[in-house]
């Protein structure tokens, strides 16, 4: 009976962790962005979801800009307007259906990428869709949490028979 309650305790513990892992990996990463741009005034606008306790010591540090494949704008930060996110500005310019790709990176870790179409809008996806980084890994320890209760549980049964 003490194996099983140590057993059970430990299951808790993981999985308590793995679900704070995964909400940290959403914080730290730009998770959310949305691109638009004015041809009649070569103005984009970046609005990026980042979400912080503290936007001067962690914030999106990076923002790179590349226009058909060029990198146009490579702008670092120091701190981020507030705790949600920033709006950030750029003079760029880009001919109608031109492919505009915005990186976003984290001071403390991630990044975040848009593509947009001059006239057309999100361009389509590539590649089918991709799990970052930090949440894979939290799935990988959630499987592997799960497969060792699943052994642990088959042992302490055959035991008591």
């Amino acid at each position: 009976m003490l194996k099983k309650k140590l057993y059970i305790t430990i299951l808790l513990f993981c999985i308590v962790a793995s679900l704070s892992g995964i909400q940290n990996a959403k914080a730290h990463s730009p998770y959310s962005m949305l691109v638009s741009y004015s041809i009649s005034t070569s103005s984009l606008t970046v609005m990026i979801d980042h979400e912080v306790t503290d936007p001067t010591s962690h914030y999106i540090s990076l923002i790179e800009v590349q226009v058909n494949g060029t990198t146009v704008i490579s702008q670092t930060y120091t701190n981020q307007t507030s705790t949600s996110g920033a709006t950030y500005h750029f003079n760029v310019t880009a001919n109608n259906e031109a492919r505009i790709v915005v990186t976003a990176t984290c001071n403390q870790g991630g990044s975040g990428t848009i593509c947009y179409i001059v006239g057309v809008g999100a361009c389509p996806s590539e590649g089918g869709p991709q799990i970052s980084g930090y949440f894979g890994l939290s799935v990988i320890f959630s499987v592997s949490v799960i497969v060792f209760i699943a052994v642990i549980h088959r042992k302490l049964k055959n035991k008591t028979k």
